[in-house]
């Protein structure tokens, strides 16, 4: 008879752990797991039903038979054939009816005694051909509060049972007892020795002190005696009264929910090392390109230098011919001729000075901004090559299969792949070293479809030369003109020395402006290629955001699973 008080501290735990386990739902749900939320479903539903048996077992192990014997009347089909195809759940019921509630699942209801404190479930045979058989036994047993291994009392050591075995004990720790079932077709040695070996095997697998029982449902559907049934239902008995199947099934769900926790745990644990690993190659897809940026800008300078150095020559070249023009004789006869109409004029022999100055730059310039632009785009290349292979590198490195990681696991590699495709692409196709010449309003029609290098060239070539000839341009035609005027024939020095300051001047300018524009080229290249690690980037940081909360929610339910178990162990104690 049950005890009143037990009764109600039974209902009171029991709509805790139901609202706790309605809570520990939609956690797991959130974390993108696709078969814990209906475990913790079940396991809900677990509680207001009767202390849960699941009988597994080899085919032709004995296990419907074993079923059919213990419960005095043939519910579940027995043949020579594997005839469990699905999982039959023995139900109690004041009038007997089946109902095919899943696919796989069937419920069988009786009106037997044994039936109000127990259900019992036959599954498919563990070495059964029908299709997902063990995922459908699997599925079920972490719902069970006892399961019963039926083996062949001559034969307990087949292989899928026992692999079997390590599932219910290693993943969910289920309380198992051992059926050494056919007993009358064994040998008392024989039965003696088999029990002795599965109690060894149970004991190195993890079961302190197995429960071994071996029987015999020939015998007993017979009537006969030493069946071995009396043994069994004195085992239920001693289970399901008193009280003790309250707490058995109490402590069951929180030993299931437990195993749920640890496999959270497991997948948090990892997910949070694969997060670090994350941001660190964030981290150094960072400094790379903020050091590749800073060693261009350095090539930038120098390339700036050794223009500057190519204008110094020019420069010298043709102040020596300017100072020696300016001598009285020479620049007498140039008069002269100028009035004359003749070719040597001041003016024609400045324009000489013009045309020199500007081919000797030209050449060195071309010379300078064909090696300048080769130099940086190799340095790029070798940068986005290293990014490619980083990128490689995080892609190889996935979360281990597990239900809890498969949806952040499948986010995760979208955005390395988004990422990477359109990195190669843009490697492909010299996306980053066309985006230095995008917009030049300067730069030739002609050049701008060809190669990234021959873009890149043209187009400092563009801005050197322009910059140039628009500083230093206009120069020697104001020169000119005081020339033109006779008013400097007295004043040599005075010219030259202006000459020589207007030709500094107009390098410094040149040096000043170049560098501002190819520096916002170089950071419109660096700003696209860290633009297309967005994805990246956010994925990191959100993923950040993510694993706070959910570790806290899990030193949560761990606080909580604990008070519980605490409460079942002292409430509920009826030892």
């Amino acid at each position: 008879m049950r005890q009143p008080i037990i009764d109600d501290r039974f209902v009171i735990l029991k709509d805790r752990l139901e609202g706790f386990l309605k809570d520990l739902h939609g956690y797991i749900n959130d974390m993108g797991s696709t078969s814990l939320p209906s475990i913790v479903s079940d396991l809900r539903s677990g509680l207001n039903e009767p202390f849960l048996f699941v009988v597994v077992g080899e085919v032709k192990s004995g296990k419907s038979s074993f079923i059919n014997a213990l419960l005095g009347e043939n519910i579940c089909p027995v043949d020579a054939a594997p005839c469990t195809d699905v999982i039959q759940e023995i139900v109690y019921g004041e009038r007997p009816y089946e109902d095919s509630v899943r696919p796989f699942l069937k419920k069988i209801a009786r009106p037997l005694t044994i039936l109000k404190t127990i259900a019992i479930v036959d599954t498919p045979g563990t070495n059964t051909v029908i299709e997902n058989h063990q995922e459908i036994t699997r599925n079920f047993i972490p719902n069970s509060d006892l399961v019963l291994m039926v083996f062949q009392a001559k034969n307990p050591y087949t292989q899928s049972a026992w692999d079997l075995l390590d599932y219910i004990r290693e993943d969910w720790r289920k309380r198992t007892v051992f059926i050494l079932q056919q007993a009358d077709l064994a040998r008392p040695d024989e039965i003696e020795t088999n029990m002795a070996r599965v109690r060894d095997l149970a004991i190195h697998k993890g079961i302190e002190t197995p429960q071994i029982f071996a029987t015999s449902a020939e015998r007993e559907l017979q009537q006969q005696p030493a069946s071995g049934f009396d043994a069994v239902r004195q085992f239920i008995r001693q289970t399901v009264t008193g009280g003790r199947h309250y707490r058995l099934k109490l402590e069951s769900i929180l030993e299931t929910t437990n195993q749920i926790l640890e496999q959270v745990d497991l997948a948090l644990a990892q997910r949070r090392e694969q997060f670090k690993a994350d941001k660190a190659v964030v981290e150094t897809i960072r400094t790379r390109l903020e050091s590749g940026h800073q060693q261009s800008a350095y090539e930038l300078r120098t390339l700036v230098q050794q223009l500057g150095a190519a204008y110094d020559a020019a420069a010298k070249q043709a102040t020596d011919r300017f100072r020696e023009g300016l001598s009285l004789g020479k620049l007498f006869q140039k008069s002269i001729r100028s009035t004359l109409g003749q070719k040597s004029s001041v003016k024609n022999w400045l324009g000489d000075i013009q045309s020199e100055f500007e081919s000797s730059l030209k050449a060195k310039m071309e010379t300078l901004a064909e090696e300048g632009a080769d130099h940086f785009l190799e340095g790029l290349q070798q940068l986005l090559k290293y990014l490619l292979d980083e990128l490689d590198d995080v892609k190889g490195h996935r979360l281990r299969e597990d239900d809890l990681l498969l949806k952040i696991d499948r986010r995760r590699q979208e955005v390395i792949a988004t990422v990477r495709t359109k990195m190669a692409e843009s490697v492909m196709e010299d996306h980053f070293a066309e985006n230095a010449v995008k917009n030049s309003d300067n730069l030739a029609p002609s050049l701008v479809g060809g190669s990234a290098l021959t873009a890149l060239g043209a187009f400092l070539l563009t801005v050197t030369h322009g910059l140039f000839f628009d500083i230093t341009g206009g120069l020697l035609t104001g020169v000119g003109l005081f020339l033109a005027g006779g008013v400097l024939f007295v004043r040599k020095g005075r010219l030259i020395q202006q000459f020589n300051e207007g030709l500094a001047e107009g390098k410094n300018r040149f040096e000043a402006e170049l560098t501002e524009r190819m520096s916002q080229r170089l950071s419109l290249i660096y700003d696209d290629i860290d633009r297309n690690f967005l994805p990246l980037y956010e994925y990191v940081s959100q993923e950040e955001q993510r694993i706070a909360p959910l570790l806290q929610r899990l030193e949560d339910f761990r606080g909580d699973h604990q008070d519980l178990v605490t409460i079942v162990a002292t409430d509920l104690d009826v030892a």
